[in-house]
């Protein structure tokens, strides 16, 4: 009797556990994050000094993207310090700005992982930190 006990308790934990896999799989394929570090810290177009430190990490899809992003961190930074210093304070004070700021990143990430021939199939940038000063 106990036997069986232990083999449907058993039985339950690993549907239990199979389902929860596949509620946090995404279709299409798997969800990798790829911190940039270290954070970002640059100055910006301003009439006074003014620095702006963003923490980025990327969102996306597949193991290949994301080996390609580690291969050419250095440039994907690049692109990002330089636009990151081309902003205004109007633009990094207003939710709007940062929307578009957060777009224009997106796609110069793209753009720099299409020019090195990989894949780039990016599916978010998330700014986990975002300090203007």
């Amino acid at each position: 009797m106990k036997l069986i006990t232990h083999m449907v308790l058993l039985m339950s934990a690993l549907f239990i556990v199979t389902a929860q896999a596949e509620e946090t799989a995404s279709p299409g394929g798997d969800v990798v994050y790829v911190e940039l570090k270290p954070a970002f810290v640059t100055n910006y177009q301003a009439r006074k000094m003014g620095y702006l430190k963003a923490d980025v990490t990327l969102k996306v899809k597949g193991g290949q993207t994301a080996e390609a992003v580690d291969r050419h961190k250095p440039a994907i930074r690049h692109h990002l310090v330089m636009l990151f210093s081309s902003q205004t304070m109007e633009a990094l004070s207003s939710l709007e700005g940062k929307e578009m700021l957060k777009e224009t990143a997106l796609s110069e990430i793209v753009s720099a992982l299409q020019e090195e021939g990989e894949p780039a199939e990016i599916e978010d940038i998330l700014f986990t930190s975002f300090i203007v000063d």
